[in-house]
């Protein structure tokens, strides 16, 4: 049976329903080696969240780097894509609440900044038709922070995006989601790193249940 209200739940990827962040940690690493450094914590903080040229282009600033930022980004996706393929893990109660939405009838959907070649390695390990919509972030010509994915996959459920509910990690991807109009719910690991002023929810994700998140929905709209 549809939840009456909300209608559909808008997923990230990566740090939100799959814990790949480990394995960009291996790849942004491999890559600062190969430009003859090393990756810097406060470096991979601020490139969660954002696409693969301006990640590439931060980190060559913080190695002052001369080079090809395109070529980099290149690098570090193939690289990443060896590491997908290895399989990525759902994060802990991730799983549970994709499939609870879906019992409930509430359309879904993959909105992320990773590519398609990442995006399909994840997929294939899943059962067909988990999300009705996948929006890469190579298939926009904007990404997160914009709006464009997140608007882009409620147009395509036929869904009002101010009727649904984004579940992110990052504060470009919330910043995305609530300019497309969504609620939005925050599910980081560490719910302090993204500080204050960001407009969205903050919760556990082993506490995202349906009927709480249609709560927060008929709350905003009330």
């Amino acid at each position: 049976m549809r939840t009456a209200g909300m209608e559909a739940v808008l997923f990230d990827m990566d740090g939100t329903l799959f814990d790949s962040e480990p394995l960009w940690d291996v790849s942004l690493a491999d890559l600062a080696a190969r430009l003859g450094g090393e990756l810097r914590p406060e470096i991979r903080r601020q490139v969660v969240g954002r696409n693969l040229r301006d990640t590439a282009q931060l980190l060559h600033d913080d190695l002052h780097v001369t080079a090809d930022a395109a070529e980099s980004a290149a690098w570090l996706l193939e690289r990443t894509r060896q590491l997908f393929a290895r399989g990525v893990p759902w994060r802990p109660a991730a799983q549970a609440v994709v499939e609870s939405v879906r019992r409930r009838g509430i359309p879904t959907a993959l909105v992320t900044s990773s590519h398609r070649v990442l995006v399909d390695e994840v997929l294939a390990r899943l059962d067909p038709g988990t999300f009705q919509v996948v929006v890469c972030g190579d298939e926009v010509s904007r990404p997160k922070p914009d709006p464009e994915a997140y608007l882009t996959a409620a147009r395509r459920l036929g869904v009002d995006p101010r009727g649904c509910v984004a579940l992110e990690d990052s504060l470009p991807g919330v910043a995305s989601a609530l300019a497309a109009g969504c609620l939005v719910v925050a599910v980081p690991e560490d719910g302090a790193a993204l500080g204050d002023g960001h407009g969205a929810v903050v919760a556990e994700l082993e506490s995202v249940t349906v009927d709480g998140l249609t709560s927060l929905l008929a709350a905003r709209v009330g």
